[in-house]
């Protein structure tokens, strides 16, 4: 009988792996935005809008899609929110592509297809849900479910302080009032994205406040599997869920986040770990992969373990070229080195850095050819990549 129920949850799960709501989002690295992107990484970012755009079939709920830029003021709304998946309309799908692409220092995007499973069906898809506060546009889209009577709890304290509720109610979709015939209509992802905005004021910092309410929906038995989270304020993508609930990659010139990752071959795909947090920016990337705990009274820890690599230098080099590690990680390191044409040349590993810095050396052999070629470092949950040229 075990094994029966098991067998039971199993295919339950894996069911709702297939009808479940799909998220996307790129963020541009360093100096770059979307305008600024070479013809390859626009190719790479095409194969997953496309893999995105054949993935809402099954989506009938619609899809939506929004873009950030380093101008946005604190009204940024979608570019656009559809009732029907893309493949019924694909020229205003691709349209709003091309918008996307084209915001003046566009620096996030962030995509949901919708397969609703609470609150009202026949709308507009609703994601990205946004909250305003402090000259910010917060955004969230979700994929899982979360019992909504559960959300209310928690954000009024088992009704007994309704005043958050009150000042930010909870769209109903023209159903009535919120707190009467309009709840039916409320939808459990607005209710997720209320409680972290609730405790982000009153921490007074996201990652804390992220935190907390996450912490408080695991300790009242929600799993990390249905909390599949991408959260923004425009600047930084925080990422959460449960393992493999998203999938995060690295380019040269961005970093992109899929529920289901495009099979171009194009992408490095990297799965979430069990109720890890990643946050994703400019800068660089940060994982947190304890970043809640649900034992009893422990203080939580939001110490990243992380790496960056700096810039190869001298580049062009015709001898030896160095480049330094740095950041805290007791993972080894892989060090690999490719050619443009993606032949590995050499690879070595670095044991841990451990809040300190780590020259890296490379001669090549007399067998390599002069040319350009990718320096990558890598630990499971995390990629960095440069370009060398090398000249005999």
């Amino acid at each position: 009988m075990k094994i029966l129920v098991k067998i039971i949850i199993l295919v339950h799960l894996m069911m709702q792996s297939l009808t479940a709501c799909k998220l996307w989002a790129i963020c541009a690295k360093s100096s770059n935005s979307f305008t600024t992107f070479s013809e390859s990484e626009l190719g790479t970012i095409n194969d997953q809008l496309t893999s995105f755009y054949y993935q809402s079939e099954t989506m009938l709920d619609g899809w939506a899609l929004l873009g950030y830029s380093e101008i946005s003021s604190d009204t940024v709304e979608p570019l656009c929110r559809s009732n029907i998946p893309a493949t019924e309309d694909s020229t205003l799908y691709w349209n709003t592509v091309s918008s996307l692409l084209d915001i003046e220092l566009g620096n996030i995007g962030i995509g949901h297809l919708r397969m609703a499973t609470s609150g009202t069906s026949a709308i507009p898809n609703p994601h990205p849900w946004m909250f305003y506060h402090d000259d910010k546009s917060f955004s969230l889209v979700h994929n899982g479910t979360v019992n909504k009577d559960l959300l209310y709890n928690l954000i009024t304290e088992n009704g007994s302080d309704m005043s958050w509720l009150e000042s930010n109610p909870p769209q109903s979709f023209g159903g009535g009032y919120w707190r009467n015939d309009g709840w039916g209509n409320v939808v459990d992802s607005e209710l997720i994205l209320l409680l972290i905005m609730q405790k982000i004021n009153v921490s007074g910092d996201i990652l804390s406040g992220m935190q907390l309410a996450i912490i408080n929906l695991l300790n009242e038995g929600v799993s990390a599997n249905q909390l599949n989270i991408i959260f923004s304020d425009g600047s930084t993508i925080f990422i959460f869920g449960g393992t493999n609930g998203l999938y995060l990659s690295e380019s040269l010139e961005h970093y992109s986040i899929m529920t289901y990752p495009e099979n171009s071959g194009q992408n490095n795909w990297v799965g979430l770990q069990n109720e890890e947090m990643i946050t994703v920016n400019h800068d660089g990337i940060i994982h947190y992969p304890d970043f809640v705990s649900t034992g009893s009274g422990n203080d939580m820890s939001l110490a990243p373990e992380s790496f960056s690599m700096h810039p190869a230098y001298p580049n062009p080099f015709n001898s030896r070229v160095n480049f330094v590690l740095e950041g805290n990680t007791s993972e080894q390191i892989e060090i690999s080195i490719f050619a443009i044409n993606g032949n590995k040349i050499e690879n070595f590993l670095i044991p841990n850095l451990v809040n300190k810095k780590e020259n890296i050396t490379w001669s090549p052999s007399i067998n390599v050819a002069s040319g350009t070629y990718i320096v990558r470092a890598s630990i499971k949950n995390e990629i960095e990549t440069g370009k060398i040229l090398f000249i005999k």
